[in-house]
């Protein structure tokens, strides 16, 4: 991995191993804790934003390209799976842990700014969760 601040590996039951770390999206950036969560079983590697609290620094707007969790921080969408825009031998050295300052600096720009500037798409999860609980059951 990188040697980023506050930078460390831990192996959980060997079921799960977490990368923390900390990261600037810019010179001019605040410092984010982030959280690279990989789990053999799983398709792909999650990260979250732990610190600071990006909803408190949204000001109640919904924030864009995130993912509904349980547990802390938020869980950032980097990546389009239906393009495959990630595979499992590529580094995450070169593609999680960029894309998630790629996000960030996006982030701190949509907080000035109110759009959303850093492209991709994001299905309205609450808006699925409607149609799906209109359907008649079968």
């Amino acid at each position: 991995m990188l040697d980023l601040p506050g930078a460390g590996i831990t192996f959980h039951s060997g079921r799960e191993l977490q990368y923390r770390f900390a990261i600037a999206p810019s010179a001019c950036s605040r410092l984010y804790e982030c959280l690279l969560r990989i789990k053999p079983d799983a398709r792909k590697p999650e990260m979250f934003v732990l610190s600071p609290d990006l909803k408190t620094l949204a000001g109640g707007q919904p924030i864009p390209h995130i993912y509904p969790h349980d547990g802390p921080g938020i869980k950032l969408c980097l990546w389009w799976p239906k393009q495959r825009d990630w595979k499992p031998q590529m580094k995450l050295t070169e593609t999680y842990i960029p894309w998630a300052a790629e996000w960030l600096w996006y982030f701190e720009d949509w907080l000035g700014t109110s759009v959303w500037s850093g492209g991709g798409e994001h299905p309205d999860i609450r808006k699925r969760l409607r149609k799906s609980q209109r359907r008649p059951s079968q």
